[in-house]
């Protein structure tokens, strides 16, 4: 019964903190990419080779691809369908880590770690984001279950430890050998807390479960495609992290200092607690518990320590931190003292966001976009101008300040009084305004980075034998065959990842130059062409005008024809 209430609870906080708005356009890079991938595998019924644009794509292996496929097949091909996998496994995860909580500190803390996790703010952007993540966070979490589920229980057999293969197999199916964390996190587990040994862990079984799972798809990629196999586990695994691939990237990764600072804000307004001690407990169940703290270290040290990282690598640590911080919270031992300090902080940052959002610079708005998206520190890099106007943000920001002023004063005051739910709810209610801020930072950006205006543009005057020509890297424009239904020709598009497509026999015809282009627009046949610079930086300037129309502008991308 206590089950059924707690798995209600979480359910029904959960679905407008992970079920909402996956319905909105998809904002390129990558995000489109996905989609189009998907397209591409139902269509052609390839199930072992990923492709983009008629082009092989390895970047990530095949898990989400294969699971949105499902849903496009039952549902038909659509944003929310894509992005669905996203949130279903962010939910899977809320599940998992309220069991982790229960079996190592009791009810009353797991159902507040699924809350927690339910509730970071950083959902509110990557659930939103049709990207491997959030599944390969669920199939770490379900490895690390499995584990911990397993170890004080001998009498499991045969079957002990195998949802921990499972969930390692299928975190190497969604993200790749980083995959393999579980494995790590749980030797120094072991080591630690010298409870189990090697051979108590049924590794011939359960690497005969890793084997079977995760086995068959890199070996019949490595039989397809060994130059593309090579690239997958070496430029998109080991290279990476040394941030020394073997083509030139466009992406910027974060500094460590920034990548500390990202993780923080996404876990906010728990990330406060990190810190905050839970209540001793002697019992059995209780001595699997600095494996949570080791998982934790172990993701945000490793990524720390990576010369390439992103601002959402920690995601993969959230689940443990929200176990702690859920004991915390039911223990209550240092609550108290970090909602002061978490007080002090949000009344600092707050007074500044109120003040700092009434005279927002677009300089400023780019510096703080790109400590928060890659995106943007490529543009910072490239000295491109902020895209948008800074009014909005600054509109945003102020809301921001406000709430952490306003919501962080009455959590404390909760607390005082001797609220202790009161005190939790409204940490709750922060984080649920800083999400619907987030959402309307997502539309106030969407115009820039959605291809879906100009493709309902391109197919209201195409005809099927219209050629459609994308100037540049079709990841910042992935989505385009997606939503217009067509393979689009990539003119100065040989860079980033599709540099190594572009030496593949598939890629013939598909690579254009500026000379092809010239000569394509000269034919009878219409062409149409996007492009994201503006006119005298584009190869549209090298067509011959009088044969250029502009169709219109959308967005960051203009549209053009040869008639």
């Amino acid at each position: 019964m206590i089950s059924k209430f707690a798995v209600s609870i979480l359910l029904a906080l959960s679905a407008p903190f992970l079920f909402v708005k996956l319905g909105m356009p998809f904002l390129d890079p990558d995000e489109g990419l996905y989609a189009t991938i998907v397209q591409e595998m139902v269509s052609r019924g390839d199930w072992v080779m990923p492709h983009a644009n008629g082009l092989p794509y390895l970047e990530k292996p095949p898990l989400y691809f294969w699971l949105t496929s499902l849903t496009f097949g039952l549902f038909g091909p659509s944003e929310w369908a894509t992005r669905l996998w996203s949130a279903l496994a962010a939910l899977g995860t809320v599940i998992l880590t309220w069991r982790i909580g229960r079996r190592l500190y009791g009810a009353r803390a797991g159902l507040l770690a699924g809350l927690v996790m339910a509730t970071v703010v950083g959902n509110a952007l990557y659930v939103r984001k049709a990207s491997t993540d959030q599944l390969f966070v669920f199939c770490l979490t379900l490895a690390m279950y499995g584990f911990l589920r397993d170890a004080e229980r001998a009498d499991r057999g045969r079957a002990r430890f195998l949802l921990f293969y499972l969930g390692v197999a299928l975190s190497v199916l969604a993200k790749g050998f980083i995959g393999l964390f579980p494995v790590l996190i749980v030797g120094l587990g072991m080591a630690m807390v010298r409870q189990l040994s090697w051979r108590d862990l049924n590794v011939v079984r359960g690497a005969a479960l890793f084997a079977v799972v995760a086995g068959p798809w890199h070996a019949l990629v490595a039989w397809r495609s060994p130059t593309l196999f090579e690239f997958y586990v070496l430029d998109a695994h080991l290279l990476r992290l040394l941030n020394a691939r073997r083509y030139v990237e466009a992406d910027v990764p974060i500094s460590t200092l920034a990548f500390f600072a990202a993780s923080f804000i996404w876990a906010f307004p728990w990330s406060v607690f990190t810190l905050a001690r839970s209540a001793p407990d002697p019992s059995p169940r209780a001595r699997w518990r600095p494996v949570i703290v080791l998982w934790l270290l172990v993701v945000i040290g490793l990524f720390a320590l990576s010369r390439f990282k992103h601002e959402y690598y920690a995601l993969p640590a959230f689940p443990a931190l929200a176990v702690l911080v859920g004991a915390a919270w039911a223990s209550g031992r240092d609550i108290g003292r970090w909602l002061v300090i978490g007080l002090l902080g949000c009344g600092a940052v707050g007074l500044w966001a109120l003040w700092a959002g009434a005279g927002l610079t677009a300089g400023q708005v780019l510096n703080g976009l790109a400590e928060l998206n890659a995106y943007y520190r490529i543009l910072r890099d490239q000295k491109i101008p902020l895209p948008f106007e800074p009014r909005p943000f600054g509109v945003l920001l102020q809301g921001l300040g406000l709430v952490l002023l306003v919501g962080w004063g009455l959590a404390t005051l909760c607390w005082a009084r001797g609220w202790r739910r009161s005190a939790f709810a409204s940490l709750v209610g922060i984080s649920g305004v800083i999400t619907v801020l987030i959402f309307r930072l997502l539309d106030v950006v969407e115009p820039h980075h959605s291809v879906k205006e100009v493709a309902q543009a391109i197919n209201a005057q195409a005809a099927p034998a219209d050629v459609l020509v994308l100037e540049g890297s079709l990841a910042y424009s992935g989505a385009l065959p997606f939503y217009t239904g067509r393979h689009v020709l990539l003119v100065d598009g040989a860079v980033d990842y599709f540099s190594i497509s572009a030496t593949l026999p598939e890629a013939r015809g598909v690579f254009i130059d500026a000379g092809d282009l010239i000569r394509l627009w000269g034919e009878p046949r219409r062409l149409f062409l996007v492009a994201r610079r503006p006119p005298g930086q584009s190869v549209v300037a090298a067509l011959p005008a009088a044969r250029v129309h502009e169709l219109g502008r959308y967005g960051a991308r203009g549209l053009y024809s040869n008639r």
